[in-house]
């Protein structure tokens, strides 16, 4: 049902002027009463919303989205955003974002991470060094239950990623933006 209203409001706020008509990356955000159902979820709206070839984000106890604060209550929101294919890239654990040099230089990185991660800070320090500014913006998945981030590619940026479902728990994951 969750998955169904938010549906609803994206495809309304795509017919608008000015919005994210034919997007190619959505951040995907849930509270962990939903985590148990983290593969459902994103299945159930990639499949919905086909034309969005990738996929980011995480769980957390509580969203803030758009004047409204959801916390230690189900909620979900989808961010859809309308970007070159060569201005990002996803990336996770077993797709690393080193993987991609040469083919894409990253400016900067949102990061999502398990903050039960071994070496997390030494993990961190790596990946601002793959990137041209050094800078990472993002936050730890936060949960009660399982924590879960979100991390597939429809058009094959995620080398490596094999027949992983595009849910992970561990490390860190994010998408990657170029320059541009």
């Amino acid at each position: 049902m969750a998955a169904g209203l938010v549906l609803a409001q994206l495809r309304a706020q795509m017919a608008l002027h000015d919005y994210a008509r034919q997007p190619t990356l959505a951040v995907l955000y849930i509270t962990d009463h939903y985590a148990a159902h983290a593969e459902a979820i994103l299945e159930h709206l990639s499949a919905e919303l086909p034309t969005v070839p990738d996929w980011t984000g995480t769980v957390g106890v509580g969203i803030a989205s758009n004047n409204v604060e959801y916390f230690d209550e189900p909620a979900m929101a989808v961010m859809l955003c309308e970007l070159p294919g060569d201005q990002y890239r996803v990336f996770s654990g077993v797709a690393p974002l080193g993987s991609h040099r040469g083919f894409f230089d990253a400016h900067t990185a949102l990061v999502h991470a398990d903050g039960n991660t071994p070496d997390l800070a030494e993990l961190l320090q790596e990946l601002a060094q793959r990137t041209d500014a050094g800078y990472l913006f993002g936050g730890l998945a936060a949960s009660r239950s399982g924590t879960v981030q979100f991390a597939i590619s429809g058009n094959g940026n995620v080398s490596g990623q094999g027949n992983a479902s595009g849910v992970f728990r561990g490390g860190l994951s994010g998408v990657a933006f170029g320059e541009g």
